[in-house]
């Protein structure tokens, strides 16, 4: 559809072309018809930039969803289904990881992470105009596989809160007992704590320090697995990029479940506060939420400067006929 900035020019053009034709008139329908063009081109662009916010919202759904229905069962599901283990979570996050990479990343890149899309700003010259739709899109994805997760999964949820003693209160001191299925928490309530005793043996530094070094751990090796200097098969990446998320929570999840993913945290928490859940959504218990939530935009620019300083600044820059000039923004990031 023409702006209506269009419309106007092409009044005045109208109103200004010279009598008799000539070479003022073919100018000025050149002029025209390249101030048409151009507007094309932007929305074209635009509307490419808005299919990569979708692909984003595809993607961290498919992520979530799949992540937090496996919580949800391991919760709720009684022995069965806690005796499905920490290792089985990772492996289960892991595998949410891949499917959502391959389900949008042909449009968006899948960064999935605000983590991921604040260090390819900083070190990779993706658009900074572009980062907060980015991260918009991660967190309505987020937003809305909780509210799937709470949907499907509704049943066994409600039937571990009511049967569990005392019965949980999803507002109240033990609501982040059924929580936890939406949203990542320091420390681990299930296997820690979250009262004050849970806090000597999970202090806040423990947390925000593990958050900070495990997607520190998460950006350098999503680095390394597309790094352009070195020729990988593109089809594997996702795998690959699983299996590191699968060995980090099913590691590091005892400590403070592993958030990795502001918009994983973030979103699903905003959910928690349609059905209940309160102060236990946010700020979350022990005001958690700046460890999972703000502590993986500290880990993951710093992951992508110390990949670049000790890694990717000594690769070789591919050179030859098929190699593509790097965007001055990414001949930048290389050497810095």
């Amino acid at each position: 559809m023409r702006s209506e900035w269009s419309v106007q020019v092409r009044t005045f053009l109208v109103r200004v072309r010279p009598k008799g034709g000539g070479t003022g008139d073919t100018q000025l329908q050149t002029s025209a018809r390249d101030i048409f063009r151009e507007e094309e081109n932007m929305a074209v662009a635009e509307e490419s930039w808005t299919k990569k916010y979708l692909g984003e919202v595809l993607g961290v759904f498919v992520l979530v969803f799949l992540g937090d229905s496996f919580v949800a069962y391991a919760v709720s599901g009684g022995k069965n289904g806690f005796l499905a283990g920490l290792l089985a979570a990772g492996f289960f996050w892991g595998f949410a990881v891949t499917l959502a990479i391959y389900a949008c990343g042909a449009v968006s890149g899948a960064h999935l992470n605000p983590a991921v899309t604040l260090a390819l700003a900083l070190r990779r010259g993706f658009p900074w105009s572009k980062v907060p739709g980015y991260i918009g899109a991660q967190v309505v994805g987020a937003f809305l596989a909780a509210a799937g997760v709470s949907f499907v999964w509704n049943g066994l949820i409600y039937n571990y809160e009511h049967t569990a003693k005392p019965v949980i209160d999803r507002g109240g001191a033990n609501g982040i007992e059924s929580g936890l299925i939406f949203s990542a928490n320091w420390p681990h309530p299930l296997l820690i704590g979250h009262n004050a005793a849970a806090l000597q043996q999970d202090p806040w530094w423990v947390g925000a320090g593990t958050e900070i070094i495990i997607t520190a751990i998460l950006v350098i090796t999503v680095l390394g697995i597309i790094e352009d200097r070195i020729p990988s098969a593109a089809n594997v990446a996702p795998l690959a990029i699983g299996i590191v998320v699968a060995a980090l929570v099913g590691l590091f999840a005892p400590i403070e479940m592993a958030s990795l993913n502001p918009a994983r945290d973030f979103g699903p928490r905003l959910w928690m506060l349609v059905i209940g859940y309160g102060s236990n959504a946010i700020p979350g218990p022990n005001f958690n939420i700046w460890v999972t939530t703000l502590m993986p935009l500290v880990g993951g620019p710093l992951g992508a400067y110390i990949y670049d300083m000790i890694v990717h600044q000594h690769l070789p820059v591919p050179v030859g006929p098929d190699v593509p000039e790097p965007a001055p923004e990414r001949a930048r990031a290389r050497t810095t």
